[in-house]
């Protein structure tokens, strides 16, 4: 049933009209040009309460423009691991080293294809994330249902990637809106791919405190932007 709240757009009309525009001036000064511009192009009002942007055959539809070039790893989540059988304490302790400041501290990129440095590593199980020392085993863990609902909330199941190559002119931003893909269902296995291929990772960002309390400074998966698509289930190319 059709989304009554969201405006009905046909997405490869649409679209393929506002490429044909050629380059388009930024409408705003900051890095959110490149959304905000093509959402005013498409007469989308701005949306800032993290609900879907249109609607689009019915399904409504969270829409995202990128930088054609753009390689920057962005946070998917964050999220803290289950502390068990090892406190965050006791990991900070035991693996942890003095940060700048003089705090015992690990701030730390953790993937399932190899060890760091703090011989710490990720390891996919049935349905669980494991973290793992090499010596001493599985630390503590996630439960990967979980983390995929919390995905949920934050990247919406049906998400529009609109992709546009940039120049500027005279100092100000311009947007040539030339491609993109419709991604629906996000999916279990796409999630674990990203892991076992290492492409997803998961940082460790805590120190403990003169308190003896622990800083969470947003520990979160990462994951760069052109993989973002790997997550889905379902792709529709529509220019």
């Amino acid at each position: 049933m059709p989304n009554a709240t969201l405006k009905e757009i046909d997405i490869k009309k649409v679209l393929p009209e506002i490429s044909k525009k050629g380059f388009i001036k930024s409408l705003r000064k900051d890095n959110t040009g490149i959304g905000y511009t093509l959402e005013t192009v498409m007469d989308i009002k701005e949306n800032n309460l993290g609900e879907p942007d249109l609607s689009y055959k019915g399904i409504p539809v969270e829409m995202k423009a990128q930088r054609k070039h753009a390689s920057s790893n962005i946070t998917l989540i964050t999220k803290s691991p289950h502390w068990s059988p090892v406190t965050a304490k006791g990991i900070i302790e035991k693996y942890g080293y003095k940060d700048t400041q003089g705090r015992q501290g690990l701030k730390v990129t953790l993937k399932v294809t190899e060890f760091n440095t703090q011989g710490l590593k990720l390891e996919v199980t049935n349905g669980n994330l494991n973290i793992v020392h090499k010596k001493d085993g599985v630390i503590c863990y996630f439960v990967i249902d979980e983390l995929m609902e919390k995905l949920k909330t934050k990247l919406f199941e049906n998400l529009l990637l609109v992709f546009a190559d940039t120049k500027v002119i005279d100092g100000v931003e311009w947007f040539h809106y030339n491609d993109s893909i419709l991604l629906t269902e996000l999916s279990n296995d796409g999630f674990k791919r990203l892991l076992n291929e290492g492409l997803m990772v998961w940082e460790f960002r805590m120190h403990i405190k003169e308190s003896g309390s622990v800083r969470d400074h947003g520990a979160g998966f990462r994951l760069n932007k052109r993989h973002i698509d790997q997550l889905y289930a379902k792709k529709e190319k529509i220019m």
